[in-house]
């Protein structure tokens, strides 16, 4: 069973149910920062070694069900993504690099919610594609 979500609002009762999608398909604008890491998780500059990170900034909040580090009653605007381990190439990383700032529809399986000082976003997706949109 797949999922399809570019976007649901509180006021339509959609929320997605991790525990009933296997592939998922958000949309959004991709971004890209780099987050402070071990050991102190408070500042590159200061020794803390570097976490590049995507993040997809969906076009409207989302609720998410099934997963316990997430609450269903509040809603996630963000997404972060990474190919995942059978994509874990150089073409997919590169794909990601030169679509940062434009809308684009990420595909990808097995979301978990944030759950560590590693997470950037209230859900994780490990993805399998990425592309332009087409709006």
């Amino acid at each position: 069973m797949g999922a399809t979500l570019v976007g649901a609002s509180a006021s339509d009762n959609t929320c997605l149910d991790l525990k009933e999608s296997q592939t998922i398909s958000f949309e959004g604008v991709l971004t890209h920062k780099i987050f402070p890491g071990p050991p102190n998780y408070e500042d590159v500059r200061k020794g803390d070694k570097p976490e590049p990170t995507y993040i997809l900034r969906l076009k409207k909040p989302i609720c998410i069900l099934g997963d316990e580090f997430i609450n269903p009653k509040k809603q996630i605007d963000r997404v972060q993504v990474y190919p995942d381990a059978d994509n874990n190439n150089k073409s997919l990383w590169n794909e990601l690099r030169k679509l940062v700032d434009k809308i684009v529809v990420v595909e990808g399986n097995k979301p978990v919610g944030a759950h560590t000082g590693h997470h950037h976003a209230p859900l994780l997706l490990p993805i399998t594609k990425v592309t332009i949109s087409a709006q």
